[in-house]
């Protein structure tokens, strides 16, 4: 059979967001609950997937004696990610922004040369690859 949509179609714009601290007593932020960021790179998904390993190893790595919903020990978890995080919305933010940039000649030929150059090195290409997917 079909599908009927339950409610109309909408838009909403997208943003760069990070939550300040994705953990408190017993509650952790993971995924896009935690950030967000632009489609343009489909990352977002392995994202949450690594948050998401990273929160079960934290809890599976608790000692029986400690409190595994503690802040203390949640964070471990927040400090795993945030780095990684950080700097996968900064380059891709930063990748939207030139390819976004359509109405400058420099953001072009700056987009062109490092294009050329990124498909001109295998070895950095199949890092950034290897890097994305987890």
């Amino acid at each position: 059979g079909g599908l009927d949509p339950a409610t109309p179609p909408a838009a909403f714009p997208l943003r760069l967001m990070r939550a300040p601290r994705t953990v408190a007593p017993r509650l952790a932020l993971i995924g896009d609950a935690a950030h967000t960021i632009h489609p343009l790179s489909g990352h977002g998904i392995n994202l949450g997937f690594q948050d998401a390993r990273s929160l079960a190893g934290t809890l599976a790595a608790c000692p029986e004696h400690v409190d595994c919903g503690n802040v203390r020990w949640l964070r471990r978890h927040e400090r795993a990610r945030s780095e990684e995080v950080m700097a996968l919305q900064s380059v891709t933010h930063g990748l939207q922004r030139l390819f976004g940039a359509s109405d400058a000649l420099a953001p072009a030929v700056l987009r062109n040369f490092g294009m050329n150059l990124f498909d001109r090195l295998p070895v950095i290409k199949d890092a950034l690859a290897r890097y994305a997917m987890g």
